[in-house]
């Protein structure tokens, strides 16, 4: 397992957004496609941060402290008015393409979070998550 190294089972195939990007935008993203997390970059495309489908989801429940008969009208306008970097997770942890699946497997065991970005020379290359990681030990059988 430790000869195995990320690059050989990361997602190359990335959508971004950008930190100012809205989060109805965002939110139709996720629709659209069957992933749950998108690595955020600036206009130069530096990686900023990581924003997810649960990120959006606590928002709205957040938001709802009281009841109310317009729910659906507030969550509407509550997504057209704020942006990614309003909500997205700053403080990440990322690897690098030549890290071994054993030191993704160990960051994802120690912490909560479910995608991990990867960087190459300081610039985005690739994303992991530990479905990744499940579907390599599943097609090894």
């Amino acid at each position: 397992m430790d000869e195995i190294r990320i690059q050989d089972i990361m997602t190359t195939d990335l959508y971004t957004v950008n930190h100012d990007d809205i989060l109805s935008e965002v939110a139709k993203l996720f629709e659209k496609h069957s992933f749950h997390h998108v690595p955020v970059v600036n206009n130069d495309g530096d990686l900023e941060g990581v924003i997810s489908s649960s990120d959006l989801q606590q928002m709205k429940s957040g938001a709802s402290f009281f009841r109310n008969p317009k729910k659906e009208e507030r969550d509407a306008a509550l997504m057209r008015a704020m942006r990614v970097c309003d909500i997205m997770t700053k403080d990440i942890t990322t690897l690098q393409p030549t890290d071994s699946i054993r030191r993704a497997y160990e960051v994802f065991k120690k912490n909560k979070f479910h995608a991990i970005p990867i960087l190459d020379r300081g610039k985005l290359s690739g994303i992991i998550t530990p479905l990744d990681l499940l579907d390599h030990f599943f097609k090894q059988n």
